[in-house]
């Protein structure tokens, strides 16, 4: 059963995209190897499917804590 540190962790994971970004920005711009624009478009693309199953992925396990009652509004 998950719990809020697992969501933690799946928050933590979405940065890095960020991460991945700077990888692209560091390919296109400083790397001594030209990639051709088919390599660019495959990096951005598996980026971009990364992204969403990281963010399924936060999701799922966010729900699945408001299911079994682990996330509370205590102001209630």
């Amino acid at each position: 059963m998950k719990d809020r540190f697992d969501l933690e962790d799946a928050i933590g994971d979405m940065a890095n995209t960020s991460s991945d970004i700077e990888t692209v920005i560091y390919a296109i711009g400083d790397s001594p190897n030209t990639l051709t624009e088919d390599q660019l478009l495959n990096m951005l693309i598996g980026m971009k499917q990364m992204h969403e199953i990281r963010y399924q992925k936060m999701w799922a396990t966010f729900e699945e804590l408001i299911k079994n009652k682990k996330l509370l509004n205590n102001e209630e």
